[in-house]
C-alpha cells in the first residue's frame, strides 16, 4: 500500500520546484501608482514662464532650467509622474492657466496677492508658500536710487502684471509722481541689459524680485542691486510676498500631496526660503 504524502510535504516540495503557491500569506514588494488626477494621466503638466531666472529659463535648445523648475521635477519623480514644461511667453495671467485647463499647475515665481487669488476663483487653488521675496533694481552702477522720488521723471522697466508692476504703479500714485515712464518686456535679462546699455535719457532700471535682481546683476556687466524694498499694494498697503503654485482644482488630489512636498521636500528648495523680510512692517 502506497503511503500518501502530507499536504506540508508536498507544498514543501513544490515550493522548491518554484511551480506552486500556498493558501499562506506572503510578503510582495507593489509598485503604488500616483493617486492624482492630472490633466493627462502620468503626466504633470506645469505652466512655465521663461523670462524669471533663477527661478525658470529656457536654453536655445529647448531645455529647462532653475528653482521652480527643479523644485516641481523633484515632486513629479517622487509622485511617479513626468514633468511636462508648457511654455507661458507671457507672465501676465500665468496664474489663470491651470483654472483654463492648460496646465496642472502654474510656477516661476508667482506671488501670492488677494487679487490675484480672487482672480483664480474656484478653478485654482494656491500652493503654500515656498519662498519669499521683496523687491529691488538692477541699475547702472553708481546710479542712485533709494526711493520712489528718485524715479521722478525717468523711465523704468518691468514684467507686465508682475509683482515689481503694481509695486512701482502703487508707489508712483501715492506719491502722486505723474512723470515717471513705465515700459514692459517679456524677459527680465532683456530688462537688465536695456538698462545696462542705456544712454543719459534711457531707462535707468528694471525692477523685479531680490532673488532675480541678485541673478541679473551678476550675469550682466555694470549693473548692481539698489533699493531693497517691500512690496506696496494698490490702495499703500505694505505687504508681504510669499511665492506660492497655483495648482488646477480639478486635479483631484494633487493640491495636498503638493503641500505635503512643500513642508517635507527632497530635495530641498534651491533657493531656500527668500529674502524672509518682514514685510508687513517695513516699506
Amino acid at each position: 500500500m502506497k503511503k500518501l504524502l502530507s499536504c506540508a510535504t508536498i507544498i514543501a516540495l513544490l515550493a522548491v520546484l518554484g511551480g506552486c503557491s500556498s493558501s499562506s500569506s506572503t510578503s510582495t514588494t507593489t509598485t503604488v501608482k500616483s493617486t492624482i488626477q492630472t490633466l493627462e494621466p502620468g503626466v504633470l503638466k506645469v505652466c512655465l514662464y521663461p523670462g524669471f531666472p533663477p527661478f525658470a529659463t529656457q536654453a536655445s535648445d529647448g531645455t529647462w532650467s532653475g528653482w521652480d523648475v527643479e523644485f516641481l521635477q523633484g515632486f513629479a519623480k517622487q509622485q511617479g509622474l513626468t514633468l511636462q514644461p508648457v511654455v507661458a511667453a507671457q507672465f501676465d495671467n500665468i496664474w489663470m492657466r491651470p483654472g483654463n485647463n492648460e496646465c496642472d499647475i502654474a510656477g516661476t515665481g508667482i506671488s501670492n496677492t488677494a487679487a490675484r487669488v480672487a482672480q483664480t476663483g474656484s478653478a485654482a487653488q494656491w500652493s503654500d508658500r515656498y519662498y519669499t521675496v521683496d523687491r529691488s533694481f538692477a541699475v547702472k552702477k553708481g546710479t542712485v536710487v533709494n526711493g520712489i522720488t528718485d524715479l521722478a521723471g525717468r523711465t523704468v522697466i518691468v514684467t507686465k502684471n508682475s509683482a515689481a508692476d503694481i509695486d512701482v504703479l502703487a508707489r508712483l500714485a501715492q506719491a502722486s509722481i505723474t512723470n515717471t515712464t513705465v515700459t514692459y518686456v517679456d524677459d527680465e535679462a532683456t530688462g537688465a541689459k536695456q538698462v545696462a546699455a542705456a544712454g543719459p535719457n534711457g531707462p535707468v532700471a528694471y525692477g523685479g524680485g531680490t532673488g532675480s535682481i541678485q541673478t541679473l546683476v551678476q550675469q550682466i556687466p555694470g549693473l548692481e542691486l539698489a533699493w531693497e524694498h517691500c512690496l506696496m499694494l494698490p490702495g499703500g498697503t505694505i505687504s508681504s510676498e510669499p511665492f506660492n503654485f497655483v495648482v488646477r482644482t480639478a486635479s483631484a488630489g494633487l493640491l495636498s500631496a503638493l503641500n505635503a512636498f512643500i513642508a517635507a521636500p527632497t530635495p530641498a528648495y534651491p533657493g531656500g526660503l527668500g529674502s524672509g523680510r518682514d514685510c508687513p512692517t517695513g516699506s
